[in-house]
């Protein structure tokens, strides 16, 4: 048994965990990348639909209404334990005092929490279990940002190094536009779309990828309420209604 089989000598399963420094993952965004042992009862994605309910005075059962879908989010764990000997240099490394598990926990925390000098923000990630798959997209994984990462400690060596840890994550769901569109199918201007402000959007650049044009920018953001082109924010869901062309 081992990382060709998807699992790890104790017999638990493999998970890829990939950190990239911009949201348009590829090789030239790499940050690093792990191989670790997870449980698989805690892994779990939860999907959402976004209803509204109405408020109309009399309004009968059933009356809630699709407005959108959240981000999706993951949660797993992952355990980390230096006390299982798979190969001569996890000996040697127990011999120094280092661990893999200490190794581990740091990249995670500074690939994943830390924020990037270049980007001014945390790494992004994706989570791809050996022998699953996450979601319909091209590669199989889950595409995210950490929310959170609890490290629990169970074993520490004379060195003070982590020798056995859980350490559980919690991760939402980030796409580039692309993805989006790709996976949506939404691209027509003839479809209302909702989505969410990204670090570097504008809203000229939106609605032209969405519209063809850029001029219809001031109808968008007059059916959002914003009292400029430039007022909308990282995180807002900004909506692109069927206009008028």
């Amino acid at each position: 048994m081992n990382k060709a089989d998807g699992i790890n000598a104790s017999g638990l399963p493999l998970c890829k965990v990939t950190f990239y420094k911009k949201i348009e993952r590829g090789d030239g965004n790499k940050l690093g990348e792990l191989t670790l042992p997870y449980d698989p009862k805690s892994l779990n994605v939860t999907h959402q639909n976004c209803l509204k309910d109405s408020k109309a005075i009399g309004s009968e059962s059933g009356s809630a209404r699709y407005q959108k879908s959240p981000p999706s989010s993951l949660a797993i764990t992952f355990l980390l334990d230096d006390t299982i000997i798979e190969t001569p240099a996890q000996y040697a490394m127990t011999l120094s005092g280092e661990t893999t598990t200490e190794d581990s926990i740091q990249d995670m925390l500074k690939y994943g929490l830390a924020v990037q000098g270049e980007t001014h923000l945390p790494g992004f990630v994706t989570i791809m279990p050996l022998n699953m798959v996450l979601n319909h997209g091209a590669d199989g994984g889950f595409h995210g940002m950490f929310s959170d990462i609890n490290v629990i400690t169970e074993l520490v060596n004379a060195k003070g190094n982590r020798v056995k840890a859980q350490v559980v994550c919690n991760i939402s769901e980030c796409l580039s536009s692309k993805e989006i569109k790709l996976r949506t199918g939404k691209s027509s201007p003839d479809l209302t779309h909702e989505l969410q402000f990204m670090d570097g959007d504008t809203l000229v650049s939106k609605v032209e990828s969405i519209y063809g044009k850029a001029n219809y920018v001031h109808q968008v953001a007059s059916v959002n309420r914003l009292p400029s082109i430039r007022s909308a924010k990282v995180g807002d869901y900004i909506t692109y209604p069927p206009l008028e062309r």
